[in-house]
């Protein structure tokens, strides 16, 4: 991709930026990307290939404080999807999908619960569940548990131990994070963070995350650890889940506890697959199952 393909803003009704990039058809049907914690609109370049080839506009968006977009304080995620609201609007699409990948899962579940209306599928892959419950946060990567555990027990060391380190590695040394990842994870993401392509667009969004700082990080974590707002039983819009069974930073069991609350969801454990491996290596069928029921 161009840069001028991935560097867009338009101004929300409040005067804040909001920062996107386009990905996929010139001209095709639309969706909206959420990237993970830490991630950026840079992440959705390893859905480029796939989109184009099912005629997918996909346009990633930037959470308030991660790249191109201003930070919001004392925001929560009911407020995200006036965001989205305020996107579409600005692009002229009544309706869209919505794909989620990892820590953009609540946000999607936040749409799904606020304008379900608007949004013609959904689809959710290795989505992190509400980790205010306890049984969720057990067998998590440990550094997703100490930042967890830092928000709940001790916020005000949230910035310090957890937040501004990562942020200076994810920085300075993002390829490098990447491969610890890479040889720690083992198994089926190994492969697939190594490959030249994949290490490089991934460590261009983990920098990219922390362009402003580590505020949005330590604030996503925050959020995540707390009651999100609303009851995910509540949620009528039909919603795809796809979660990998080797899946060691957000394990399966958080996609299986949202599939039990959820009214009506299809859930997919993909055997084998890995955190990332999963959707590097299933891009194309997971956006096309969305398109089909969309």
């Amino acid at each position: 991709m161009h840069d001028e393909k991935t560097s867009f803003t338009i101004r929300l009704p409040d005067g804040r930026r909001l920062g996107y990039a386009h990905y996929g058809a010139e001209h095709g049907r639309p969706f909206f990307y959420f990237h993970g914690m830490p991630g950026s609109r840079y992440e959705c370049s390893m859905l480029h290939a796939a989109a184009r080839a099912l005629n997918l506009s996909i346009y990633a968006v930037d959470r308030p404080g991660y790249g191109l977009s201003d930070f919001q304080q004392n925001r929560t995620l009911v407020h995200w999807p006036d965001d989205i609201v305020a996107l579409a609007d600005s692009l002229g699409f009544d309706s869209f999908g919505i794909i989620a990948v990892s820590g953009g899962g609540p946000y999607a579940l936040a749409c799904a619960h606020e304008i379900p209306g608007r949004i013609s599928s959904m689809g959710i892959v290795c989505g992190l569940g509400p980790v205010y419950e306890p049984a969720l946060r057990r067998e998590m990567h440990w550094i997703a548990r100490s930042g967890f555990y830092l928000a709940g027990q001790a916020p005000a060391l949230l910035h310090s131990l957890y937040a501004r380190p990562l942020g200076w590695l994810a920085t300075s040394r993002p390829a490098l994070v990447l491969r610890l990842l890479a040889y720690g994870n083992g198994g089926a993401d190994k492969p697939v963070l190594l490959r030249s392509d994949i290490l490089g667009l991934l460590a261009r969004s983990l920098q990219e995350s922390f362009r402003q700082g580590p505020l949005a990080p330590a604030q996503d974590v925050t959020l995540y650890q707390n009651p999100w707002g609303f009851e995910l039983a509540d949620i009528r819009l039909p919603v795809h889940l796809w979660h990998g069974d080797a899946d060691r930073i957000v394990p399966c069991h958080h996609s299986e506890f949202v599939h039990a609350q959820l009214t009506n969801p299809v859930l997919a454990i993909v055997p084998g697959e890995g955190h990332f491996s999963l959707p590097v290596l299933h891009a194309e069928s997971i956006l096309d199952t969305l398109v089909r029921h969309s």
